[in-house]
């Protein structure tokens, strides 16, 4: 599958796991890891090429410009308290401007990747985006202790016996 087609098809994925995060705060958490791992492949197996082709720079910079901006609406979003009377607020305004990005992309900036880059090309970018997808969405991190003490004692008895 080329790469187009593959975030194409991811796209409409991150746009499902948004409409159930409307109604259902609890698939935020897979949304976002969705979110994440989506941009951050994006970056690398397609925009990281699109920014080397002068006609194609800067919308490739204003497409990644926004894959910023959406980190700190994660960022925002991720320490705020999931049973908040706002957190579906939260969730709408992530939505909507990751939609109007997705949007923006297929509409503007795809059609202008296949012009540009030879169908091989495409093709391998295509597979190297899918199989980093899978492999990171995939990925089960180790729980943190949360018997870590945070109070400051163990610096303060550290520095009496140092």
């Amino acid at each position: 599958m080329n790469i187009v087609d593959a975030l194409v098809d991811h796209h409409q994925v991150l746009r499902n796991l948004y409409q159930q995060a409307e109604t259902d705060p609890s698939v935020f958490e897979e949304y976002t890891k969705h979110l994440v791992v989506h941009h951050t492949m994006e970056e690398k197996y397609f925009y990281d090429y699109l920014e080397k082709v002068a006609s194609a720079r800067h919308d490739a910079l204003e497409a990644v410009n926004e894959h910023h901006i959406i980190e700190m609406i994660l960022k925002d979003a991720d320490g705020f308290p999931r049973d908040h009377d706002h957190f579906d607020i939260k969730i709408e305004g992530l939505g909507e401007y990751t939609n109007h990005h997705l949007d923006e992309e297929e509409a503007e900036i795809f059609p202008m990747a296949v012009q540009l880059f030879a169908a091989q090309d495409l093709n391998t970018l295509g597979a190297l985006f899918l199989e980093a997808k899978d492999k990171l969405l995939n990925v089960k991190l180790p729980e943190p202790p949360r018997d870590i003490d945070t109070s400051g004692a163990a610096a303060a008895k550290n520095a009496a016996h140092g």
